[in-house]
């Protein structure tokens, strides 16, 4: 693909301030009129057409990384790099109501229909958000702190908390206190997920995660009548203490391999400014030739 929007890489700050917006609005578009055209059903239209759009919008976005020439990032440097992830991956799973499920206080009762569309739903979501924020925000901010251990640290912790702020977009539905939770395990899931693409596990990967976190945290109440469980048989005693336990190893685990994992992975799609016209020649050439990882 010949890149059209090297100059981009030249203000790595600025521009990621540019695609935050860009994501910013692609999250305030419209998406229930996608789904009216394929059903009646309000609840099945809400979900088909939002996984539906944000389908699409991932695609803007990879289609705009590959113009500006960011391409290690999107699938595993190596197989054996998908192992880093294997810890969100558990901590993904874990955000299904496990206990409550296991005493038959929660559950599905049925409406398979409604399962898959908020499978979709969150699959949308999943790669629309990690390709906007892991996929380009991420590597332009680490063009701005660079790779070193301070730098790593910085751009996760950044990154991810302009994640979870576009969070706060929810308010406009109403003001909840919900949102603001939300938010803050949003800046977590950014983080450990942040670590995840330094670390050579590929956006594709982390985008599977996050469908997974999304669809284990909310299927019980996202498939209409056929879901149930109330908040105290989901946060009973066991359920807190088993959350807790895997995500403090998770901060211990994550933390300990941004600190020590070398930085090679991410120096192949951090966005550093070229430093003349020669390197930007060199990113237009790479791109002619097929790139990598892409």
């Amino acid at each position: 693909m010949q890149q059209k929007m090297l100059y981009m890489r030249k203000t790595p700050l600025s521009s990621a301030a540019i695609l935050y917006l860009l994501a910013a609005g692609f999250v305030l578009f419209p998406t229930q009129w996608l789904g009216d055209l394929f059903t009646q059903d309000e609840l099945l239209a809400q979900m088909l057409g939002l996984g539906i759009l944000r389908i699409v919008m991932a695609a803007v976005m990879f289609v705009l990384a590959l113009h500006m020439g960011i391409y290690g990032v999107w699938v595993p440097k190596k197989p054996l790099f998908l192992l880093f992830a294997l810890p969100a991956l558990v901590v993904a799973v874990n955000n299904l109501p496990i206990v409550a499920l296991c005493r038959g206080t929660a559950g599905i009762t049925g409406g398979g229909a409604y399962v898959a569309a908020f499978a979709l739903q969150c699959l949308g979501v999943g790669l629309f958000e990690e390709a906007a924020f892991r996929g380009v925000i991420f590597p332009f901010v680490l063009g701005v702190t660079g790779t070193g251990k301070k730098g790593r640290f910085a751009a996760v912790l950044l990154s991810s908390a302009l994640f979870g702020l576009l969070h706060l977009v929810n308010l406009l539905g109403g003001f909840s206190g919900a949102v603001f939770l939300q938010v803050g395990y949003s800046f977590l899931i950014g983080c450990m997920l942040s670590v995840c693409v330094f670390c050579g596990s590929g956006v594709f990967a982390c985008a599977f995660i996050h469908a997974v976190y999304n669809f284990c945290g909310n299927l019980i109440y996202s498939v209409g009548d056929y879901g149930f469980g109330v908040f105290n048989d989901v946060w009973c005693a066991e359920e807190i203490l088993l959350t807790a336990l895997v995500s403090v190893a998770a901060i211990v685990y994550f933390a300990l391999v941004l600190w020590k994992k070398d930085s090679s992975a991410a120096d192949s799609f951090a966005v550093f400014p070229p430093e003349n016209e020669k390197k930007e020649e060199e990113y237009a050439d790479k791109g002619n030739n097929g790139g990598a990882g892409c």
